[in-house]
């Protein structure tokens, strides 16, 4: 065999290797091994095989890198250099895969991939419904043993989420029936997670695929009537649900109770801390390294134990990036984590980076999914492989014409 299709071959399976170590729960360092030898066969197909083409390769997919410099940068500004660098080394990735998939862009299977993610997921979410059912009656605990034996509920509900949207808009034209019924599949799956934004974001995502699928009006209001029905159902029956919801009930006031650690309460914690570490530094931030330190040192001051007890960061993408570097620096990263695949996706009128997009929006609203290892990845790995395909125009999977 030649080494050039030993390179073809190699890159699709070691990708798809990497989806299943990022949606199974696995260790980390086995996704981190798969990375390092895409980047080996990156190198070896660019010197070998597009040494004389790679410079007519778009570099756009390198925006994707900006986070990473910007990081970098604000190690300058850090007293506390080991968690930086730490830092710095997790989010490696938002440099290892624009140059993955700029190198290995001609030789990758766009579909395969998709369905190996969701073959991976398929098998995470039996196990996750045998523990739903056997733990029903301690429904109240449920987020917490999906945390224990597999990983975070939201983390999971995100990755399921994903999967419903490539289900409508890569494969739903082709097999309407396998699809469909994998769709709801994975949007109960997510459901049952019980993170609440997974659930808003979940009967959300509904109704969009109604006013997707749907043309006749009628149809749709009693889609949407029944839809609202079961969503109420579920809050209001399913134990650990019922549990995330009512939290919002407890609490006797709009903002952060000492007395009261329960998880809305908490939030609003994290949120002040955040809001009062960006106020003293507003323009470049606490440097990439020395964020907790300060949310600590506030949480120390508001009385907030469990904040400084367990170091939490901000749960809010959007405050964690500003409090890290600043109005400038997270600015800067938010545009291209956010806004830069929103606009892609409009302008190429690609559906799935759209639905990519908006999900990790949502999601971040209440997750800093960049602070942890199978967020980042998750996130640079989908960012920048549906980006590649719109780049290089290889999303021939789109939705056009539903019926």
């Amino acid at each position: 065999m030649s080494l050039r299709k030993t390179i073809l071959k190699s890159t699709n399976f070691f990708l798809a290797l990497f989806i299943l170590f990022t949606v199974l729960p696995v260790k980390l360092n086995y996704s981190s091994g798969v990375i390092i030898i895409l980047i080996i066969l990156s190198v070896i197909n660019l010197l070998f095989f597009e040494k004389l083409t790679y410079k007519k390769k778009s570099y756009n997919i390198f925006i994707s890198s900006l986070p990473l410099i910007v990081y970098a940068i604000g190690l300058f500004n850090s007293l506390n250099l080991d968690y930086g660098l730490n830092f710095l080394v997790k989010n490696l990735s938002f440099l290892a895969f624009p140059f993955i998939f700029w190198s290995l862009s001609n030789h990758i299977n766009n579909e395969k991939l998709f369905k190996v993610y969701l073959l991976g997921l398929i098998v995470v979410n039996l196990y996750l419904f045998y523990l739903f059912f056997y733990y029903f009656n301690f429904g109240t605990n449920f987020y917490m043993i999906i945390t224990t034996d597999i990983y975070h509920s939201t983390y999971l509900g995100m990755y399921n989420l994903l999967a419903y949207w490539i289900c409508i808009l890569v494969f739903y034209k082709k097999d309407k029936t396998l699809f469909g019924f994998l769709a709801v599949f994975f949007l109960i799956s997510a459901i049952i997670t019980s993170a609440r934004i997974i659930f808003v974001l979940s009967i959300i995502s509904i109704c969009v695929t109604i006013f997707i699928l749907i043309k006749s009006k009628i149809k749709r209001l009693i889609i949407l009537s029944i839809v609202s029905s079961i969503g109420v159902l579920f809050a209001i029956t399913v134990p650990s649900i019922n549990q995330k919801f009512n939290q919002l009930t407890e609490i006797e006031k709009f903002g952060f109770d000492k007395n009261n650690y329960q998880s809305i309460s908490s939030r609003f914690g994290k949120i002040e801390a955040s809001l009062k570490v960006i106020n003293d530094n507003l323009w470049f931030g606490t440097g990439t390294g020395d964020l907790i330190d300060e949310l600590v040192k506030e949480y120390e001051n508001m009385d907030f134990v469990m904040g400084y007890k367990y170091r939490y960061n901000p749960h809010n993408q959007y405050l964690d990036n500003i409090a890290r570097n600043g109005l400038i620096g997270g600015c800067l990263c938010l545009t291209t984590i956010f806004l830069w695949p929103f606009i892609v996706a409009l302008r190429k009128k690609n559906p799935t980076l759209l639905a990519f997009t908006l999900v990790i929006s949502g999601v971040c609203l209440t997750e800093s999914i960049l602070n942890v290892h199978k967020g980042i990845t998750f996130y640079t790995f989908f960012a920048t492989f549906l980006i590649n395909n719109t780049i290089y125009k290889k999303d021939r999977l789109l939705l056009n014409n539903n019926e």
